[in-house]
């Protein structure tokens, strides 16, 4: 009687526990999923909030009839909706990523800058600006892809 009494109690004990691992392993999986979810949709607004800016602010610059006073207001409002994305970066993105990210937003505020003084799209310094924004937004991509891990990811 003992016997089957222990026999029943260890097999509740063993069945519980395994239930228990299982569920606690689920869980975890879906709080990895949803934390990746949430870095590839701040990841894709930083980079898209920055490639937005660089197009608008190489478009006002190849507006030869827009006053110097009013290009400089233009681009910084073009840049102001960057700020947002940059700060939620900043607190929940790893080191690896945040650092090149930050060098990224601020060639592109180097960018704004000279496009607000007067910098235009057939100027010879344009290709430098654009080299330099260009370096940040790679670094940055890449830098998100091994958080990410999406080179590891199999594509089949």
């Amino acid at each position: 009687m003992w016997t089957t009494l222990g026999a029943t109690l260890l097999g509740a004990f063993i069945a519980t526990g395994t239930s228990l691992l299982v569920e606690s392993r689920r869980d975890r999986r879906a709080a990895v999923a949803e934390w990746r979810q949430s870095r590839r949709e701040l990841y894709g607004a930083f980079l898209s909030a920055l490639t937005k800016a660089r197009g608008e602010l190489w478009t006002i610059s190849r507006d030869d009839r827009l006053p110097n006073e009013e290009r400089a207001t233009a681009a910084r409002a073009i840049f102001a909706g960057c700020y947002e994305q940059r700060y939620q970066l900043e607190v929940f993105a790893p080191s690896g990523v945040v650092t090149p990210a930050l060098n990224y937003f601020r060639s592109v505020r180097r960018l704004r800058d000279a496009v607000g003084e007067g910098l235009r799209w057939d100027d010879a310094a344009r290709t430098a600006h654009d080299d330099d924004v260009v370096q940040g937004l790679h670094a940055t991509r890449d830098a998100m892809r091994v958080d990410m891990r999406t080179d590891a990811m199999r594509t089949e």
